[in-house]
């Protein structure tokens, strides 16, 4: 004990010493590990740095962009109904609808759902009489007659060239002493036209057409020519027919308005 406590302070320094004898042999292996450490971090963060980043997504900015650059016009007129309150029918069966041009109601909004076209037909029906007195027969059949009685076929009868009645007027008559085939004018339109015993004459005198409207879901079949239609609280008379359009007239302010036609493919 007498030694070491007459000798301490060299154990202690001896024992430092050793410590820092230890520590030197020790700080090359602990400076080659870190340099290894550190190349590891480094090759890893090379490596990290080949892969391609992901592409970002700028499509939402670009629509945001492409908005700026060309911005929406304010609308402030036609079907606009801050600035322009649309109007509203009830139809007959109790529904609504807007009313926007005016083209929604009235004869405007009538449409022609089908056109059928009527007939003149002239068929030589044979000679009747004495051959001094001979008698040519023609079945007549009017198809567009105003009036219903008119439009069955009926007979008509001429003796000689000149002879007239309602529908035709003899021009000619092929051959002479035993004919076979006669040239007619047509009282209407003043045509000429050719009939014999197999060969008639038929042309479209008319039409009649079916038509709907449909703010009151009403419709109107086979009308013709001079009827009337009643809808919108007003009378429209049919005043022309042909294979395109139909014209009707009203009554409380004689307006007249043309409905196309557009047969169904």
């Amino acid at each position: 004990m007498e030694f070491l406590r007459r000798h301490y302070e060299k154990i202690i320094l001896s024992v430092v010493l050793l410590g820092l004898a230890v520590a030197a042999a020790l700080l090359p292996i602990m400076v080659s590990r870190e340099r290894s450490s550190l190349e590891d971090v480094v090759v890893s963060g090379r490596k990290a740095q080949q892969k391609e980043l992901k592409k970002l997504d700028f499509s939402t900015n670009a629509l945001v962009l492409d908005r700026l650059q060309k911005p929406g016009a304010l609308k402030l007129v036609g079907e606009h109904n801050l600035f322009n309150p649309v109007q509203w029918q009830r139809r007959s069966d109790g529904g609504l609808f807007p009313i926007r041009t005016g083209k929604e109601i009235g004869p405007s909004a009538l449409k022609v759902t089908k056109l059928s076209p009527l007939f003149l037909r002239i068929e030589y029906d044979g000679q009747v009489g004495t051959p001094d007195n001979p008698q040519y027969r023609f079945k007549v059949t009017r198809e567009a007659a105003r009036r219903a009685d008119q439009r069955a076929p009926a007979t008509r009868s001429v003796p000689s060239v000149g002879s007239k009645n309602d529908v035709f007027m003899v021009k000619e008559m092929k051959p002479k002493d035993n004919p076979v085939e006669f040239v007619l004018e047509l009282v209407e339109d003043r045509e000429q036209v050719s009939v014999a015993k197999d060969k008639p004459f038929s042309q479209v005198a008319g039409y009649t057409v079916d038509l709907k409207y449909d703010p009151e879901k009403a419709t109107f079949v086979a009308k013709r020519l001079g009827d009337t239609l009643l809808f919108a609280g007003d009378t429209n008379k049919i005043v022309a027919i042909t294979e395109t359009n139909v014209t009707v007239r009203a009554t409380s302010n004689d307006k007249r308005t043309t409905i196309p036609y557009k047969p169904n493919p």
